[in-house]
């Protein structure tokens, strides 16, 4: 997990060899559950972009003034997915997310 490392001037940072596999746009980005510790960063909600690559999925904000400017988590540090698409109401993915070791 990195927050604000994978975004350069609104644009999206890639690996070499990393590639776009799917994107979404007008995503809300939610934590629950957050530690004291981790500050205000986490708090609220987060409208943005969400891209799927070959190695982790990445968050890039539309709004440049937000703490959260991008979050990026790669797949082996995500646990619990779950895909939900309710009836009445819109798709969303939830899930647990671990930081890196030492992060």
């Amino acid at each position: 997990m990195s927050i604000n490392q994978a975004h350069y001037e609104g644009g999206l940072l890639l690996y070499q060899g990393e590639q776009i596999v799917n994107h979404s746009k007008n995503v809300t980005l939610t934590f629950d559950n957050v530690n004291q510790e981790c500050g205000e960063i986490f708090r609220g909600k987060h409208k943005g972009k969400v891209f799927v690559t070959t190695h982790r999925m990445i968050f890039l904000s539309n709004d440049q003034r937000d703490n959260l400017l991008s979050f990026a988590v790669a797949f082996m540090y995500m646990k619990n997915l779950h895909v939900e698409q309710p009836l009445l109401g819109a798709n969303y993915i939830s899930g647990i997310v671990a930081a890196h070791p030492n992060g």
